[in-house]
């Protein structure tokens, strides 16, 4: 067994040379490759190895020795710390160079297509205050206070926030009053601890939001909170409530408290509602372009039949079922579910039908009974489709696949599988929908390689 170039506690000097998923910069020690928290390509740096592998290596940076010039100072002086961001120390346009580079090297590592272009990514005009939902997590501070703030990096701890760059100000200031009502009520209760975080959804479109408490219980001080946050925010337009127990993810549908349980956000002349439990693009700004851009490339006619699959509210399926003959979504979130028939009826539209299930089940009962569609939309979570979901899609015969990923490792995956069924890429855009951390949306239309139609 060949003995590694490197050990733990080990200093290393680097020249580091690109970004990383997860937006670690790397480069290379006697040929291995170490991967940098808080590096930028373009860096010499002193590296202190935290963890050794027979394939790689991890580590932070002890010293910069000689800057990149794509370096820059982070806006947030929580940067570091907090997890939510990771490359605010690398300027923008840098920022999209490497995003798009990320994606062209899944492609072609992973998925196995060479000689692949990747336009430009497409960014933001101002890259900061984008963020229209924020998941706070909550715990007491040495002055039997509460704080709410967001993950440190690699860790359960939270980091309690001044100020978050990413978020929209009306979510930063429900937490500053949250900080400070919940502070108070709950030293005079001793419940403090039963407060486990907070959800902001807001809505560009209006300047309103919703808040959702989450708790452990429902602890006494919950309504005298509810009146006096209603009463310091003058945008809040909702207030609700959701039991966890401890550290679990999971939390039960929200309850209102008072108010809406709902916003009213806009893509472009689009509108659409959205509950406090449905997932809604985190950037409405950025979603603009990607449902425009899914709209061009997916090319509905009047006689085309389209399948939306994990369709949320209906930000892609309603569009698209505007010009096509029918229209079906598949959705597995109830709240989802119901605010997609809304809009739906909402917008006026026919000819369109959410079905709430597993996408896999779905598609499995589709295919035996030998349904078709022309055209499928694709927006899976991170995990991506897989080969189940895709090779079910093949089995449906669309002429054009149109898919939205926002993990470019997945995509790559999917991408791979999807040739294999027979449907080659065409087109391909990445979109910025996250500034300031790796995360790059990717949009992709395949079609299939015969150039036949569903019949």
């Amino acid at each position: 067994m060949v003995a590694s170039p490197v050990q733990v506690n080990e200093r290393v000097r680097l020249r580091l040379d690109s970004l990383a998923v997860g937006g670690e910069a790397v480069g290379r020690h006697e040929g291995m490759a170490v991967f940098v928290s808080g590096g930028c390509p373009g860096d010499e740096v002193e590296v202190d190895i935290t963890e050794v592998s027979r394939r790689f290596a991890r580590g932070v940076v002890r010293e910069v020795l000689t800057a990149s010039r794509d370096r820059v100072e982070p806006l947030c002086r929580h940067f570091g710390d907090c997890g939510g961001c990771q490359i605010q120390h690398i300027g923008y346009p840098a920022q999209l160079r490497h995003k798009g580079a990320m994606v062209r090297d899944a492609l072609e590592r992973i998925g196995g297509l060479k000689n692949i272009h990747v336009p430009e990514v497409w960014g933001m005009e101002k890259p900061w205050g984008y963020r229209n939902r924020a998941e706070y997590r909550a715990q007491m501070n040495d002055s039997d206070g509460v704080e709410l703030g967001f993950a440190r990096h690699h860790s359960h701890d939270i980091v309690s926030l001044d100020e978050c760059r990413v978020q929209h100000p009306i979510s930063e200031a429900i937490r500053r009053s949250i900080i400070d009502l919940t502070s108070r009520i709950a030293r005079s209760t001793g419940e403090w601890k039963m407060l486990l975080g907070v959800e902001t959804l807001i809505s560009f479109a209006s300047g309103g939001g919703i808040a959702t408490l989450i708790c452990d219980g429902r602890p006494s001080f919950l309504e005298s909170l509810v009146d006096a946050l209603s009463e310091n925010v003058p945008n809040l337009r909702g207030v609700l409530f959701a039991r966890r127990r401890g550290q679990s993810p999971h939390r039960s549908p929200a309850e209102i408290l008072v108010g809406d349980g709902y916003i009213v956000e806009g893509i472009g002349d689009k509108q659409y509602r959205v509950s406090s439990d449905s997932f809604f693009q985190t950037n409405p700004i950025q979603a603009a372009r990607v449902v425009n851009l899914v709209e061009e490339w997916a090319d509905v006619g009047p006689d085309d039949r389209v399948l939306d699959l994990y369709s949320g509210v209906g930000t892609f399926l309603l569009p698209l079922a505007r010009r096509a003959r029918r229209a079906w979504g598949v959705e597995d979130s109830a709240s989802a579910a119901r605010d997609a028939y809304g809009n739906a009826r909402w917008w006026g539209v026919s000819g369109v039908r959410v079905y709430e299930r597993r996408v896999e089940r779905f598609l499995e009962r589709w295919v035996d009974q030998r349904r078709t569609a022309d055209i499928v939309v694709l927006d899976p979570p991170r995990k991506g489709c897989g080969p189940l979901v895709l090779g079910r899609v093949a089995r449906l015969e669309p002429h054009r696949i149109v898919l939205v990923s926002c993990q470019p490792a997945t995509l790559a995956r999917d991408l791979k599988t999807l040739a294999d069924l027979g449907y080659a890429m065409i087109g391909i855009q990445p979109i910025d929908m996250f500034p300031q951390t790796w995360h790059v949306e990717t949009v992709v239309v395949c079609e299939r390689s015969d150039g036949g139609r569903a019949g």
